[in-house]
């Protein structure tokens, strides 16, 4: 039996950033703000509450100090032989801006408490709601869907005998998991730029029903006004003995043709990279790649990323101007040959050269109606290396007629040493700065440019072959190419591009992978073709197959061959 589930955290996204807690309450080493992590990892701690403390070698020593160390809340106080608190502990959340869940998630440590009671109330101080709770598990849902909240509060009122409250996360909202008889329609479309010329971006549809009405637009119930930008989409697939994680995907747009139903778009962690800037950018030298993509993704927000090890010691020289943290990440990719993905999970994969699990298409699993189309031949490759280097005179950067206030400014080039009459500078960066203008009038920038000394590299054939004409590829806008790298990088972007069979077949999918090389058996099923997938339209509710688009050169191999990995490596260049 097969199916899909799809796992929605329905969740205020906006709401953890937005909460201050405060307790008078906890324990000395308490940092509430740990409340707001969704990475915190609490050990189990020995401690001596009544019965629990069990010698099974699962719990760890108290640590010495864990006021370094991920706890989440610990109240002071402990209950009595009745379960029950002298004064009950009470966490304090309070919001800058409305907010709207259809509940708390807590998530407890190793016991929970039997009893508690949570109110809900406006910015202004005014209770909308009061819900006592009875929880029976460590993850726990408070249900009670509460629109434009500014403010809960969380009284523990009784435990077991002699215990302390102690509690890991609290999410506003819930997790709920839609299977086979809501959902009509979930397909995902996995793309992998062998490249990097761009960093594709892979996207999740999906359709829901509801025969009690709850896609209603205009209503005043159901789940729409739950529904938010990057909430997580979590694609499941499971069969008789195993389930396969088909991606994580951010909630990007939904619509209802009517109440019954609803239709949903969600992208994957690169597409979210991609609504964000990236201004911190500068101009490297012989700066290690690992460095330059940690400043990116710490900008962006995204911890959940691997480097190859090969590649994190490689150093790049040239500059990243303002753009998308997506943008800024392709930069980085392409000076690297480098490719980054992140199907079928949520971590941002940065690694060289298609992967290989020596896994096989046989013309079996293969749907009639496939094409081969012959590529363009190419015949050289143009890239342009930078050199950027401090002009010797600084110059006028910008200058305007400003009114009093704040603004921030940004460059067209990098630029050192700013200056200001006019207008006081706040903040200066290579790519912009921040300034503050206390008196209207005109405001002039003056500092250093860099300016780039480039060149070209050309790589290509010494002779054309037979019946083939001369066609470029000419790339200029990659920043991080330099003198040091062009030629390695114009050499891979050549090899890439004498891979001009690209096919495209239906398949029943099985464990193939965007982005990894397989060998495809040929409808004669006489020989096999070596070939990278780049893209794949899943059908997820249809039969779980695929329409797979490869790339090869066309040579016919053996499948035995291509399992020893004969042929993995130079024959398919950096793919």
């Amino acid at each position: 039996m097969e199916q899909t589930v799809i796992a929605l955290d329905l969740i205020d996204v906006s709401a953890k950033p937005d909460s201050t807690l405060t307790s008078t309450d906890k324990q000395p080493f308490v940092d509430l703000t740990q409340l707001k992590s969704d990475s915190l990892s609490v050990p189990k701690y020995a401690t001596l509450e009544d019965n629990f403390f069990l010698l099974d070698g699962t719990f760890e020593p108290f640590p010495e100090t864990p006021e370094s160390e991920d706890m989440g809340y610990w109240s002071s106080s402990q209950s009595d032989e009745n379960g029950e608190f002298t004064t009950n502990p009470m966490l304090e959340i309070d919001f800058t801006e409305n907010h709207t869940s259809a509940g708390l998630t807590l998530t407890f440590l190793e016991d929970y408490p039997l009893e508690i009671n949570v109110k809900w109330y406006t910015l202004a101080g005014v209770k909308i709601s009061e819900k006592t709770f009875e929880p029976d598990a460590l993850y726990y849902f408070c249900d009670n869907q509460i629109e434009d909240f500014g403010k809960i509060t969380i009284e523990f009122i009784r435990t077991k005998p002699y215990r302390y409250i102690k509690l890991e996360k609290i999410d506003y909202g819930v997790y709920r998991e839609f299977s086979e008889d809501e959902i009509t329609a979930t397909s995902i479309t996995e793309e992998v730029n062998p490249i990097s010329s761009e960093i594709t971006i892979n996207t999740a549809k999906f359709s829901l029903h509801s025969d009690n009405g709850d896609y209603d637009l205009t209503g005043l119930h159901g789940v729409y006004k739950l529904f938010q930008q990057t909430q997580k989409v979590h694609l499941i697939q499971k069969f008789d003995t195993e389930e396969k994680q088909m991606g994580t995907f951010y909630l990007d747009t939904w619509k209802s043709p009517n109440e019954y139903n609803a239709e949903f778009t969600a992208v994957d962690a690169v597409g979210l990279i991609d609504k964000t800037d990236f201004k911190l950018g500068q101009i490297y030298t012989n700066e290690t790649a690992e460095n330059i993509i940690d400043a990116i993704m710490a900008s962006a927000g995204i911890t959940d990323y691997t480097i190859e090890d090969d590649l994190k010691s490689v150093t790049l020289s040239g500059w990243i101007p303002i753009c998308t943290h997506r943008e800024a990440l392709q930069h980085v990719a392409f000076a690297l040959g480098a490719i980054v993905d992140d199907s079928r999970g949520n971590t941002i994969k940065i690694y060289k050269g298609a992967q290989s699990y020596g896994r096989v298409i046989p013309r079996s699993r293969k749907f009639s109606g496939g094409s081969t189309t012959l590529l363009t031949y190419v015949s050289d490759v143009n890239l342009t290396a930078h050199n950027y280097a401090l002009k010797d005179d600084s110059e006028q950067i910008s200058t305007g007629t400003y009114a009093i206030g704040t603004y921030e400014i940004h460059f067209d080039t990098a630029v050192f040493d700013l200056a200001a009459t006019g207008a006081t500078i706040t903040e200066s960066y290579p790519n912009y700065c921040i300034i503050t203008v206390g008196t209207a009038g005109k405001v002039t920038l003056t500092g250093y440019k860099y300016e780039d000394n480039s060149s070209v590299y050309n790589y290509g054939v010494a002779n054309l072959p037979s019946g083939a004409g001369k066609n470029s590829i000419s790339c200029k806008d990659a920043t991080l190419i330099s003198l040091s790298n062009v030629a390695e990088i114009a050499q891979e972007l050549f090899i890439y591009y004498q891979l001009r069979y690209e096919t495209s077949v239906e398949i029943a999918l099985e464990n193939e992978l965007s982005g990894e090389k397989v060998a495809v058996q040929r409808a004669s099923g006489t020989a096999y073709t070596m070939e990278a997938i780049e893209k794949m339209d899943i059908d997820l509710v249809g039969g779980f197959t695929a329409k797979i688009t490869t790339l090869g050169n066309g040579i016919n191999i053996l499948s035995a061959d291509y399992l020893n990995e004969k042929y993995i490596g130079e024959d398919l260049g950096v793919i």
